[in-house]
């Protein structure tokens, strides 16, 4: 029972079954989780959710290391879904700064600058879930900033 529930969150109830860009798709499916955060709450109801979501993270992605018999299933999106909620924080979720932080959040996702690929080593759940919120920091900056010029 525990195997299956932790199956379901980490795949984002299903999503990262999507064929071919199981990333891709849980960020998508994150663009809809912050919509209805922003609609639910304040910032503080977002970050404190995004913050228990990363912590249980950690442990059902880490477990689904050993359900599906390999380091950083790409069925696991969780970490995808974590990570552009940090990417989102404290920025007003219009459709421009979703798709712009949609885009942002999936280049250092792929790219992995430093040193996002290190952290990607850490054990188990830690190393799949923070490569992805430190990819979702480094967005998050960039779009503080454009947010900010313009």
């Amino acid at each position: 029972m525990i195997n299956r529930i932790c199956t379901v969150f980490s795949t984002f109830f299903g999503v990262g079954y999507v064929p071919g860009a199981p990333g891709t798709a849980g960020t998508l499916a994150a663009v809809g989780v912050v919509y209805l955060l922003s609609l639910a709450g304040g910032t503080i109801l977002y970050s404190v959710l995004t913050l228990g979501l990363i912590i249980i993270s950690f442990a059902t992605a880490g477990r689904c290391v050993a359900i599906f018999g390999r380091e950083d299933p790409p069925e696991v999106v969780i970490d995808e879904v974590c990570g552009f909620l940090v990417c989102m924080l404290f920025i007003t979720p219009n459709p421009l700064n979703l798709a712009i932080g949609f885009f942002l959040f999936r280049f250092f996702d792929i790219a992995k600058p430093f040193p996002i690929r290190r952290v990607e080593r850490l054990p188990g759940g830690y190393g799949i879930v923070m490569d992805d919120v430190l990819a979702g920091v480094y967005a998050n900056l960039c779009l503080q900033v454009l947010v900010r010029l313009y």
